[in-house]
């Protein structure tokens, strides 16, 4: 699975189904969403306001792309044309509505003639290419979103390292504080003081407090590479601009 998918498919499971007093159903991004998704249906919206028609359009783009196992932005501009055939409303009343929400749509439907995709003048035609010009652009502006949260999501491989296996217990910050000196703690951007309660063991009474402290505030760079620290058992160190996946 690439970044890609693993981004397509977070932001599809964050879509939640929801109501209003009217009992009329939505689509809406779940609260805890990344910046990045909120971003990312801004930019497909094109230029509309949020509204409800637009969402399901993202949603149903997000869900073809997933079912056809897109793996990346060029699979998925490649794919588009196919899926927008297959994401066009089956009667016409539903195509109807979909632009009388946004009479400015209809100007998708200028463009579908202009590019010369219609080739019988039936309304159903007319209508059906050009919410097809609305799909395509939203895969497309759906495809760019992705690829750039793909860029930043947590790499394994590159982007942490591990220091000291939860097999050492209690003494992992006696054991990482030991390797330090006075230079070396100013050079992670921990005070020497924490550094010595820790060098001092887990019998000292302020040891994990110190080990907070360390947690918390330590920092350097390492060819070119700003790094942290991170202890989710293990000790990791962690590139300071990683989004660490959940339950990590």
């Amino acid at each position: 699975m690439t970044n890609f998918s693993i981004a397509l498919s977070q932001f599809l499971s964050s879509f939640e189904r929801s109501s209003r007093d009217s009992g009329s159903e939505f689509w809406k991004l779940s609260s805890d969403s990344p910046e990045w998704m909120t971003d990312a249906l801004m930019a497909a919206h094109d230029g509309e306001l949020p509204n409800d028609s637009r969402y399901e359009l993202i949603r149903d783009c997000l869900q073809a792309l997933s079912d056809d196992v897109v793996e990346s932005l060029e699979e998925a501009l490649e794919a588009s044309l196919e899926l927008s055939l297959e994401l066009v409303p089956t009667f016409t009343g539903d195509l109807i509505d979909w632009f009388s929400q946004m009479p400015r749509r209809l100007g998708d439907c200028d463009e579908a003639l202009d590019q010369g995709r219609v080739s019988e003048l039936t309304g159903y035609e007319v209508l059906s290419e050009g919410f097809r010009v609305a799909a395509e652009e939203v895969i497309s502006s759906l495809a760019d979103s992705l690829e750039d949260a793909a860029d930043s999501l947590f790499d394994s491989d590159n982007d942490c390292e591990l220091l000291l296996s939860d097999s050492h217990g209690i003494y992992i910050p006696k054991i990482w504080a030991d390797e330090l000196s006075e230079e070396e703690a100013e050079n992670f951007s921990v005070s020497w003081e924490s550094t010595l309660l820790c060098q001092a063991g887990p019998d000292e009474e302020q040891y994990w407090e110190a080990w907070q402290e360390i947690l918390d505030s330590a920092q350097w760079e390492e060819d070119g590479v700003e790094w942290r620290l991170h202890q989710n058992g293990d000790l990791w160190r962690v590139r300071v601009d990683a989004q660490l996946p959940e339950g990590f």
